[in-house]
């Protein structure tokens, strides 16, 4: 079985992050608060969360 790597510049994970926060009809912080604090959040909203959390990672913050 071979595994493909791919290599993703911080650039590129920081312009997908503005993607997704800017396609939110409210701000980042609601959506910490909805998806992570109040359980809430939609499932489309909870992808949108768990994929800005990957990109947090990933950029070591």
């Amino acid at each position: 079985m071979t595994v493909a790597m791919i290599q993703v510049t911080a650039e590129q994970l920081l312009a997908r992050r503005e993607q997704l926060i800017s396609a939110l009809p409210f701000d980042e912080a609601e959506l910490v608060q909805r998806a992570a604090e109040d359980h809430t959040a939609s499932p489309d909203e909870r992808e949108v969360y768990n994929e800005l959390v990957e990109i947090d990672f990933l950029l070591g913050r």
